[in-house]
Formats: C-alpha cells, sequence, structure tokens
C-alpha cells in the first residue's frame, strides 16, 4: 500500500491525544462490564479490552487526516500505562509484573493494526496500490479478517453481558457479526470483493478457535462444531460481501442520479 500521497509529516498529536482517550475509556469501560458478567475469571475482559485497542485504531485510522497509524499505536501505548494503576485501584485487578510489561506492546500492536485497518477503509477509493496476489485482493483478506474477528467477540460476549443468552444466543450474534464484517467489506473495498468477505470470514474463524485454545486453557471445540462454524463463517460472510457490494452499486447509482 502506498502512502505518498497521504504520508503526514511528522506525528499529529491531536491524534495520539484522542486516540489515548478513546482508549482509555474503552478499555476502562469494556474491562468493568465484562468483568462484572465475568467474575470467575479475567480472561474474557482481559480480551475484550485489548479488541477495544484494535476499534480505537480503527476509529482513529478512519478519521484522521493523513495516512495515520502510528498516532492510534501510540496511543493503545499510553492508554495501557494510564490504566494499568487504574486497573488495580479501582477494579481490583492486580496484573503480574510479565503482564505488566507485555500489555503496552500489546497496546501498541493492536492499536497499530486497528489503524492499518481504518486507513484501509479511509482510503479504499483514494488511489492506494492494491496489495493483490493472484486474483485475490489480501489487503481486504486481511481487513476483513480483523473487522469479523473484533465483531465476533463483541456480538457474542457483549450481547450475552446484555442478554444473558443461551447457545442459540450466540449462535445468532455470531451470524450477524460474520454478515456484519462481510457488508463492510464488501460496501468499503473497491472492485467486487465477495470472495475476500468469505475467505476473511474463514480466518476469523480460525482466530477464534486460537483465542479459546490460548485464552481458555486448551480449551477445544467438538469437530462438529468446528466445521459447522468454519462453514458458517464462509457462507455467512459471503452472504454479506455480496449484501455489501449490491449497497455500494445501489449507492453508486444514487449519486450518478443526482
Amino acid at each position: 500500500m502506498t502512502t505518498d500521497a497521504t504520508t503526514s509529516k511528522g506525528l499529529q498529536w491531536k491524534w495520539i491525544s484522542i486516540g489515548t482517550i478513546v482508549g482509555v475509556i474503552l478499555s476502562l469501560l469494556l474491562f468493568s462490564i465484562m468483568k462484572s458478567v465475568f467474575t470467575g475469571s479475567d480472561t474474557v475482559p482481559r480480551i475484550i479490552s485489548l479488541l477495544g485497542f484494535i476499534v480505537m485504531g480503527i476509529v482513529i485510522g478512519y478519521k484522521s487526516p493523513g495516512y495515520t497509524i502510528t498516532e492510534p499505536a501510540l496511543g493503545g501505548f499510553l492508554t495501557i500505562l494510564i490504566t494499568i494503576p487504574i486497573f488495580s485501584s479501582a477494579l481490583n485487578y492486580n496484573p503480574g509484573t510479565t503482564e505488566k510489561v507485555l500489555a503496552p506492546v500489546f497496546g501498541f500492536l493492536f492499536a497499530l493494526l486497528g489503524g492499518w485497518v481504518g486507513e484501509e477503509l479511509d482510503h479504499s477509493e483514494k488511489g492506494h496500490d492494491r496489495f493483490t496476489w493472484g486474483s485475490l485482493e489480501w489487503g481486504w483478506i486481511i481487513a476483513g479478517t480483523v473487522m469479523a474477528f473484533v465483531l465476533n467477540n463483541f456480538f457474542v460476549f457483549g450481547f450475552f453481558a446484555l442478554l444473558r443468552f443461551g447457545t442459540g444466543g450466540i449462535l445468532f450474534s455470531l451470524a450477524i457479526s460474520f454478515v456484519l464484517a462481510g457488508v463492510i467489506v464488501g460496501y468499503k473495498s473497491p472492485g467486487v470483493t465477495i470472495k475476500e468477505a468469505a475467505i476473511a470470514g474463514v480466518f476469523s474463524v480460525v482466530l477464534n478457535f486460537l483465542l479459546l485454545y490460548i485464552g481458555f486453557e486448551g480449551a477445544i471445540l467438538p469437530l462438529d462444531y468446528m466445521i459447522g462454524i468454519l462453514v458458517g463463517g464462509f457462507v455467512l460472510s459471503l452472504l454479506g460481501g455480496w449484501l455489501g457490494e449490491k449497497l455500494q452499486a445501489f449507492m453508486e447509482n444514487d449519486k450518478t442520479e443526482e
């Protein structure tokens, strides 16, 4: 992806500050909500709080002028430094030494990734070089994977926190998140990227399996569940990509008529 026309000279401290403020608010809000629901473990609050850094990065990357991925990354780093003492004093959460050392690194990297996705969304029609390999737009596969992964977890854990639903509600929330991520990819990307949306859905499922295994002490779903979710992620993301392309065509036609 080229950045020559949109790279800002020097750091934009305004957006570092905004990223830090947004990051602190999201981190504290998400962690406290998840901790009040998932009282037996800090795993879910930590995961959702970290994913909040990706959301912050996407917002900053998308809304800020120029090519700003370093700014949200620094905002993520500063956010961790600010929130760790608050977690200890106000939320009764005392991370170990290793976590204290690694947390700013993860905050930086997650916000950096979010900033890149935000720029991909923002500059989809501004002449950037397209990251293609074969017939696929890999930039949009990566961006779609990140968005689907974040939406998967936000929808499942967030709606569970609000509604306390069972397995049916979890599967419904997961389905909606796949469709929505596909719609975003199909609508925002130049050209036709229905396949990319579908592949991103599959990759996000794989990431969720890894998260389940690493974050929940080696938990593995039964094989039939894993296959069903992989197929569902592909089909629903494909549907979302198709809907996004239809929406993009509709909006373009509407502008032409005006």
